[in-house]
């Protein structure tokens, strides 16, 4: 965008007039400052060697302000002070630095476009009005090549309050589809997960039951009932921690982005859908590296491989393959780690494969179409991707990828 000038004397008066006017009374929010100084500064910091502003800023954090301090406000428009709440002119240009006080993410925006000579900059920041209410911004400006220039920089800016919260919103929505289809695969595998802790219960009654029946013997036994007691332990222990991950798996936990060994969600999608595989006489097989590492949520990578191992139980179950087993591997690619999961269940066409993401869309009589249109939105929030592939008749291999991370 065009630096504005504010109009200058050799001008005919009504042109200036009209100039002025029009810069008033301009629907964007236009601010109008002097960073002359500002540049030579910066031009002083490369004849001394300097060459990466970044850097500078990290080893001298106070630099930002330091350079911040050497600019000055020109002028404001009208919809500068309706954005600010200021009431007038002269109230806002009262308190204009308290109002936009040193940013290192905003400010450090235009000193790098000014060291490395851009024409144009952009950043966004938040603002805080007179009234106290939060206004989040997108501004942009355009950069002059010399110092004459910066003298009347105008900054433009753009309220994003109404974007900003539909985002809010949108972020919100799918957080909570992402809890309805753990609901709905909870649900799918419910009966397993009561078969799978009623054992450990079941264990720890018996084992109290044993210990009472030593201590009550005429002659009381006190080493067999103190071994019975620590076997009912340990079962309740056992029946807690299966509590303790189904509520994970559940509940409204914040997202907690983490790095961890991949193995630990893997092993926790196992877990869950062990009792599953079971009773469908379906033998699971995984193979992955514990020194592989990624940055993630492992709710959320847990949630993913369970709803890829039931996909997979329910197609081998469905279909004729004598071959009834599900693959799990996990490697790392690059700067990936890979996560695979394989059926020999009937596949399907290739033509397919892009309708399986799409909300609603499902080939099981009782599906809810969500499964992977969540698995996908959950790879692609962790920057990552997802894919599918298959041959009928062989068998279906879903896929993804998720930035690796060194070994904490």
């Amino acid at each position: 965008m065009s630096t504005h000038n504010i109009p200058v004397a050799d001008q005919p008066a009504s042109a200036s007039l009209a100039e002025s006017e029009l810069f008033l009374s301009a629907p964007i929010p236009i601010l109008i400052e002097d960073w002359s100084r500002v540049y030579r500064a910066i031009k002083s910091l490369q004849s001394i060697g300097i060459s990466d502003i970044d850097q500078y800023f990290d080893e001298r954090p106070e630099a930002v302000a330091e350079l911040r301090a050497l600019h000055s406000f020109v002028a404001a428009n009208d919809a500068v002070v309706n954005l600010f709440e200021a009431g007038s002119m002269e109230r806002f240009m009262e308190r204009a630095k308290m109002l936009l006080p040193a940013d290192r993410t905003s400010n450090s925006a235009v000193f790098r476009a000014m060291f490395e000579n851009r024409p144009t900059c952009q950043g966004e920041r938040t603002l805080i009005t007179f009234t106290g209410r939060t206004v989040p911004i997108v501004w942009r400006c355009s950069l002059p090549k010399n110092e004459e220039g910066y003298r009347r920089l105008c900054f433009y800016a753009f309220d994003v309050t109404e974007q900003k919260e539909n985002s809010d919103r949108l972020e919100a929505m799918r957080t909570e589809m992402a809890r309805a289809s753990r609901v709905s695969l909870f649900g799918e595998v419910s009966a397993s997960i009561l078969h799978e802790i009623s054992q450990p219960l079941s264990a720890t009654r018996a084992s109290a039951d044993a210990s009472l029946r030593w201590l009550t013997r005429d002659r009381p036994d006190v080493h067999e009932a103190a071994a019975a007691i620590r076997d009912a332990a340990r079962w309740a222990r056992d029946a807690t921690e299966i509590c303790r991950r189904i509520r994970g798996f559940l509940g409204k936990v914040p997202v907690q982005m983490v790095s961890f060994p991949a193995t630990e969600s893997v092993n926790a999608a196992l877990f869950l859908i062990k009792p599953e595989a079971n009773a469908k006489d379906i033998h699971v097989d995984s193979s992955a590296d514990a020194d592989v590492h990624v940055f993630a949520d492992p709710i959320q990578i847990q949630q993913v491989l369970a709803n890829l191992l039931l996909n997979g139980i329910q197609a081998i179950a469905t279909g004729p393959s004598a071959a009834r087993t599900l693959t799990v591997t996990v490697r790392q690619d690059g700067n990936e780690v890979v996560f695979e999961v394989r059926d020999t269940g009937p596949g399907f066409e290739p033509a397919m494969i892009e309708q399986l993401f799409q909300p609603f869309y499902t080939s099981k009589p009782d599906g809810m179409g969500m499964g992977l249109p969540v698995a996908r939105s959950i790879v692609e929030a962790h920057n990552g991707r997802i894919w599918a592939h298959s041959e009928p008749g062989v068998g279906t291999c879903f896929g993804f990828a998720l930035p690796a991370t060194s070994q904490p």
